[in-house]
């Protein structure tokens, strides 16, 4: 079913300056890309979650031209500046992704056709002003690729997803047992890491490692908990730096086997969850 109207202004459309304002936006507008998604952006004025006119023709344009449709599924993250509390901007980039929502009812979109709607509040900056950051008040429109996501979009998509001071585990990336190996399918999911980070270049991360409870392989040299943690976190930190990523931009902690997936690990699938690193977002200041 169509959603019902949501706090939406009903919007004349005139073709000519829907053809004019459309291509201006095509222009000006942000086109990333992430593995397996495309990520688009829809922008408010200050202090509104209605959409504009010139929203309303831009989106109309993404469905005319099928960028988005019923075959693909959407993800919606709002967005504020950093003027105003927490609160107040939690509350405003929720109802501008739900505005969005609300006008792909209209449509024809189905609520199964949107994979999330949540607003991530506000994008904290430096003070510049009263006038706040425009380029912040926005709608991030993330658009799956493909109708069925591989394992390589899934791994992208949540990373998309995090908020500040979430963390989320590195599950695709494996380690060895006692080593600072990976595994040769863990590779691509690296190179996965880094996209996201240079795509979000002003966002910092902390990488964060972990160790299962089972000790050294026989034959292998006897290890500190802590100091093997650590690497393993320094070392997901080296691999971004070699591809480019700034190295000021990543811390790294070790914290040895105290957070293990399974309270008991009971086999080599257990553990291998608790050879980990986690990332953590420690500020979202580049979704712009």
């Amino acid at each position: 079913m169509p959603f019902k109207e949501n706090n939406i202004v009903s919007i004349k459309r005139c073709s000519l300056v829907s053809t004019c304002i459309t291509a201006l936006l095509l222009l000006i507008a942000q086109h990333s890309f992430c593995q397996g998604f495309d990520t688009l952006h829809v922008f408010f004025p200050l202090d509104q979650n209605n959409l504009t006119e010139a929203a309303t023709h831009y989106i109309d344009s993404l469905v005319n031209k099928k960028v988005i449709d019923h075959r693909k599924k959407i993800t919606l993250l709002g967005y504020g500046d950093y003027l105003g509390s927490e609160a107040y901007n939690e509350n405003l980039s929720y109802m501008r992704a739900k505005n969005i929502q609300t006008y792909l009812g209209f449509a024809g979109f189905k609520k199964e056709d949107i994979k999330l709607c949540i607003g991530k509040g506000k994008i904290n900056r430096p003070y510049a002003g009263s006038k706040g950051n425009s380029k912040d008040r926005k709608v991030e429109i993330i658009v799956d690729k493909f109708h069925d996501s591989t394992v390589a979009d899934k791994f992208s998509f949540a990373l998309i997803s995090l908020k500040t001071d979430e963390a989320y585990p590195l599950h695709d990336i494996h380690f060895y047992q006692g080593s600072l190996g990976i595994t040769p399918e863990s590779k691509p999911f690296v190179k996965l890491l880094y996209e996201f980070l240079n795509a979000h270049k002003e966002d910092t991360v902390q990488f964060e490692g972990h160790i299962c409870c089972i000790g050294p392989m026989p034959g292998d040299e006897p290890y500190d908990e802590s100091t093997l943690s650590q690497k393993r976190a320094e070392l997901i930190r080296d691999s971004m730096v070699h591809y480019g990523i700034d190295s000021a931009r990543i811390k790294c902690i070790g914290l040895g086997n105290h957070h293990l997936i399974y309270d008991e690990e009971t086999g080599e699938e257990n553990s291998a969850m608790s050879r980990r690193v986690e990332m953590r977002i420690l500020s979202d200041g580049s979704r712009h």
